[in-house]
Parts: C-alpha cells; structure tokens; sequence
C-alpha cells in the first residue's frame, strides 16, 4: 500500500500480507462514514501454487497508515470487482467464469453484503460469454456498468439502470475493453480507461463515453505495452489523474501516473 503526492513521489508505504495467499487485485473506495475500504481476491495456495480456495476480503483504514483485520464479503467462487458507493450503500458486481455471468452485490461489506440482481448480465440471458471486471457510476438515480468480455466478440457492454437497480438494459459497446475504469466528467459524458487494441496491440487507452448514445471516443494512448493496463482514475478540479501498470520499458511491469486536463477530454 503507498502513499503517494499529486507528482506520484512515494511518502509512505504500509504492507497487508496473509501466508499462502495470492491478494489480487486490489481496490480502494471512500465509505460513506469516511473510512478507507481496500477489497482484494484472496486466493489460497500450497506449496505447489495450487488454489485452495478463494474468497473476497475487505479491510478498513482511518489514515491508510494501519488497516483493520479482514472480513469475509460476499460469495465464495464469485469474484467481487469493485465497489462504488451512492446513497449510503456500496453496489458491485461479481462474476464467475464457470457460470458465465455476473451477479450485482449491494451493502456495506463490513457488515452486511448480499445478491441484489442474479445474472445482471450472462451468457444464457443475452447470448455473449464471459463477463468479467467491471465499473460503475451513478447519476443521481441513474446507474451505469462497464462490463468487460472475454469471449465470443470480446466486446465490452455498457449497462444502464434506474433505481432500485433491479432491471438492467445492455448495450455493446463493439469495442474490447480490459480492466475497465469509467468516471463522470459531466452529466452524459463520463471518461473511460483500460487495456484496448490499437493497431493489433494491447495498450492503455483513454477515451470518452457518451451516456446518452453509447459513442466512445479515443483519446489517448499512454506509454504501454505487453502486460499493461488496469488503471485508476482520480479527479481533482480540472486534472485527471490516471494510475496504470505497463511492462513497455526494458519488458518489466511498472506503476506509472499521468495527469490529463480534463477540459482537452471535453472540448
């Protein structure tokens, strides 16, 4: 865990650690009481790196400094994404990749998180395979998932549903997109990133989404390549702040952060 400034200079740095466990894929949100949620995939192993087991785990930080011991959420075999909160509640989506299907989650996961929607989206339901990583934002009582898709067409879905978010309306987006990240700009507008083809590579792209109409719009292509992406978006006043991983200097991954003015994205 690190603590970084806006010029991504490292002040501090602190360790979560469980023996025999692969924490995968981390990812951080503010509760609505002001605590900082970490959630990660905690896969278990022998000595062989075989799986034992895997569960969704969560812990809680005043400072980010020392962390609280962890607590199971969620189901087991269903990999809980990321969690975006609105109204006092935390909403996220879960896949498992044997049932081809992704189920909507809701609560607050240190104390009570449960199945709000089974199969949101599936293979069985819409006739496109293996949704997986996802993201969410909400616009007033409007709520919008970027699902991403690893089979068959391999392109991304966005979502769009009205409170209580029980019915869920899908639209392809007819493009890839890996570790999708999506953040409101504006109402309508809102900016997209994460691992898309460009010229028959894998790279980091940024782009726009119209809400409204589903048009995504490239709009830039960061430093990457090889095993890259999965980026987080920070917005502060006018800069966009985009935290990614790339292996496109001398082949070995790094973290990388750039900022972007946000007005170059909506002119």
């Amino acid at each position: 865990m690190l603590t970084i400034n806006n010029a991504g200079d490292v002040q501090k740095k602190a360790l979560i650690d469980l023996p025999n466990t692969d924490l995968r894929d981390p990812k951080l949100s503010i509760t609505p009481s002001g605590q900082i949620l970490l959630i990660a995939y905690a896969r278990k192993t022998n000595s062989e790196n075989r799986t034992l087991g895997t569960r969704n785990l969560c812990w809680v930080s005043q400072t980010g400094e020392s962390w609280s011991s962890f607590k199971e959420f969620a189901e087991k075999g269903w990999w809980l994404w990321r969690i975006t909160w609105h109204q006092g509640l935390g909403y996220g989506f879960a896949y498992n990749r044997k049932r081809n299907a992704i189920n909507l989650f809701s609560g607050d996961p240190r104390r009570s998180f449960h199945r709000h929607v089974s199969s949101a989206f599936s293979l069985t339901k819409h006739g496109k395979g293996y949704p997986n990583e996802s993201d969410i934002i909400f616009n007033k009582q409007t709520a919008y998932a970027l699902i991403r898709r690893d089979a068959d067409s391999y392109t991304a879905q966005l979502g769009v549903s009205h409170f209580p978010y029980k019915n869920w309306k899908w639209v392809d987006l007819n493009r890839y997109i890996g570790g999708p990240a999506m953040l409101e700009l504006n109402s309508g507008l809102a900016v997209v990133a994460g691992r898309i083809i460009k010229k028959g590579k894998l790279v980091t792209g940024v782009l726009t989404l119209n809400l409204k109409t589903a048009k995504l719009t490239e709009q830039l292509i960061l430093p990457s390549k090889g095993d890259n992406s999965y980026p987080g978006l920070v917005l502060k006043e006018t800069k966009l702040y985009v935290c990614y991983y790339s292996s496109h200097e001398d082949n070995k991954s790094s973290v990388y952060m750039t900022q972007i003015d946000i007005n170059e994205l909506i002119e």
